[in-house]
């Protein structure tokens, strides 16, 4: 319709409303990218809250699996010094020095010897994180890591997932020697299926000194795998305080 007013009035040569046609034209034209601008931000504004909500609930799933891992490591931890302490004769060190700096020796409860749990059990089984990171993955996949407003909320949630990321490598590397473990003892003829008794253990233990090393082997990755969980754990709240008080309308 205004295309047509406006071409009449050219043909009449009426500048004046040929002038106002125009400016209606270009008022329209702004005016409707305007509107679909904001329709844009608003559909961006649900999109981010959409991410942002699944992004904490994943996170928080993971503190329910660091908190699992922190329990297992206890425990296994404690099982391991009261094997090495018992078949040295020594006691554990409470820090080392190394070339990184001093190395501090988590703090766990001690190890009931008559504790019902098999001790066995306790050195074998080994629980490591699996992550909720399929938001995370879909924002990175899909650019929708963009629809987030905040800069510093972006690379608060992308050092969070590096953080994870050198967990797990962590873990991989803690699985060869929780193999090596195994191996030892199974070259002492030791199984977490025999229900081995505690004081058995350490006699084991105390006359191979191949399976003590790997003992202390393991106990040093057990302490290491403490702090990085602890230290993520610690990452992973932060994290999600972050989202919920940078959530916008």
């Amino acid at each position: 319709m205004i295309f047509r007013r406006l071409a009449q009035s050219l043909k009449e040569q009426n500048w004046t409303t040929i002038f106002i046609e125009f400016v209606l034209l270009v008022l329209g034209v702004f005016l409707g990218l305007q509107a679909a601008n904001w329709n844009d931000a608003r559909n961006d504004r649900a999109l981010e809250s959409t991410y942002l909500a699944s992004l904490a609930e994943d996170i928080r799933g993971d503190v329910e699996e660091i908190d699992e891992i922190g329990r297992v490591s206890t425990q296994r931890m404690a099982a391991l010094g009261y094997l090495i302490r018992a078949a040295s004769g020594k006691e554990l060190p409470v820090a080392f020095e190394s070339a990184r700096g001093r190395i501090e020796i988590e703090t766990v409860p001690a190890y009931d010897e008559n504790d019902p749990k098999t001790i066995g059990i306790s050195l074998f089984i080994l629980t490591t994180l699996d992550g909720n990171r399929l938001t995370y993955d879909t924002l990175v996949d899909n650019a929708g890591i963009n629809v987030i407003r905040d800069p510093a909320l972006i690379r608060a949630i992308r050092s969070y997932y590096a953080a994870v990321d050198k967990a797990l490598i962590f873990e991989s590397e803690m699985k060869v020697s929780r193999v090596g473990l195994v191996d030892a003892q199974q070259q002492s003829g030791l199984s977490p299926a025999d229900a081995t008794p505690a004081s058995e253990l350490v006699q084991t233990f105390a006359g191979d000194p191949a399976l003590l090393a790997a003992a202390k082997n393991y106990w040093l990755y057990t302490n290491r795998h403490l702090k990085v969980m602890k230290q993520l754990r610690r990452d992973a709240l932060a994290l999600v305080a972050q989202i919920d008080s940078g959530k916008q309308p």
